[in-house]
């Protein structure tokens, strides 16, 4: 091959690389300005999330009925008065039942459950509605009344 035709291929290649830099680079703008849109979208609603260890109460307080340690992990996303709650823990003591029951005494309206166990593991995600009721519409509130309920 001569000298002229190696540089018009050499030419030809570097061209091909440049419009591939720029196809790369106008996609990724788009995901960029998507990325943006979901972070605008998601700035209303508000979540947190806490894990807590408990240990085993003493045994001078039968009525705990804690057999070791639970940890619970609670996610919550409030939007409006509405509010999701995740909450991950051993599958020990009826953590289905306990969760429910501290439902119940906050007089929240559930108006969808799921729990699934895998292994020893129970998540369970709820979707309940609420009024302030002294805590607010804020997640720290809501965390710390379902926690000291499922304390109970």
């Amino acid at each position: 091959m001569d000298k002229a035709s190696l540089l018009s291929d050499a030419v030809a290649y570097i061209n091909e690389l440049k419009s591939k830099i720029e196809d790369l680079q106008s996609e990724l703008g788009r995901d960029r300005k998507k990325v943006k849109i979901e972070t605008v979208d998601g700035m209303d609603n508000q979540s947190t999330t806490t894990s807590v260890e408990q240990a085993a109460k003493p045994s001078s307080n039968s009525s705990s009925g804690n057999a070791g340690s639970n940890g619970f992990e609670l996610d919550i996303k409030i939007i409006g008065n509405d509010a999701m709650i995740r909450v991950q823990s051993e599958n020990v003591n009826h953590p289905a039942a306990r969760l429910m029951d501290a439902l119940r005494n906050l007089e929240f309206r559930v108006h969808h459950a799921s729990m699934s166990c895998v292994n020893d593991l129970m998540i369970q995600d709820v979707v309940v509605s609420f009024t302030e009721n002294g805590f607010g519409l804020h997640e720290q509130g809501l965390k710390s009344a379902i926690l000291t309920r499922l304390d109970q």
